[in-house]
């Protein structure tokens, strides 16, 4: 399920939607495809919050520095 950013068919979504020349409702079906996740679907703002929270957490202590890409593997690293 894609997060509110783009079910607004009236917001982003819809939007980015309109570019691609698409409609909305099967535009949404289509996002993971389009964009090549790996996970084969969007993040959810969840999974963005406790990622945040994590560094503020005492498990964390000791973590001086690190890059998180919450993209569901959109990006493709080595």
């Amino acid at each position: 399920m894609p997060s509110a950013i783009w079910e607004d068919p009236e917001g982003f979504g819809g939007k980015v939607a309109a570019g691609a020349g698409a409609e909305h409702a099967a535009f949404l079906q289509q996002i993971p495809r389009a964009f090549d996740t790996t996970t084969g679907r969007i993040s959810e703002p969840d999974a963005v919050g406790a990622l945040m929270a994590f560094p503020l957490s005492d498990v964390a202590g000791n973590i001086t520095g690190a890059d998180h890409v919450i993209d569901g593997g959109t990006i493709k690293t080595l």
